[in-house]
């Protein structure tokens, strides 16, 4: 049984905003374009700033995903990482087993893709958000029920 006292948060990001410009690039190998390299550093220093920092990181295999995590680690070099394919191209229920061994208590932070992310909020909260790349949104639980607490969008900063 877990005591009152745990608070479990979960940060959902999408990867910040990748180009389209190489025609030949499979889906899982585009890179980060020119917005998405600006906007993932400004998320990392809000999202440390407004006391969301993770504990642990599990980012997607591909290689926006891993970008998005690489420009923000300024803020979040130190923190246990995991590379985890299966959230690439995830369904929520893929996504829920990614984040079955998530700790009782502290903040895990999911780096992925759409529409799993805004999937995930909706399934998880009940409420649907809007998630445009590199946005952020803290969900917490208390007593088995996940509320969005709060969305971080690039525009809106």
């Amino acid at each position: 049984m877990r005591r009152s006292s745990l608070t479990r948060r979960l940060v959902i990001m999408r990867h910040a905003k990748s180009s389209w410009k190489e025609p030949g690039l499979s889906d899982h190998d585009r890179p980060l374009n020119n917005r998405g390299r600006a906007d993932a550093p400004r998320i990392a220093d809000e999202i440390f700033s407004r006391g969301w920092s993770p504990e642990l990181i599990l980012v997607s295999s591909s290689i926006r995903t891993k970008s998005t995590l690489e420009r923000m680690s300024h803020r979040f070099g130190r923190i246990q990482t995991e590379i985890r394919p299966g959230i690439y191209h995830a369904s929520v229920h893929d996504l829920l087993l990614e984040l079955e061994d998530m700790a009782d208590d502290g903040t895990t932070m999911v780096i992925g893709h759409n529409p799993g992310s805004e999937m995930l909020i909706n399934h998880l909260s009940g409420e649907w958000h809007r998630m445009p790349t590199a946005a952020a949104a803290l969900l917490v639980e208390s007593d088995g029920i996940w509320v969005v607490e709060d969305v971080i969008r690039p525009k809106e900063i």
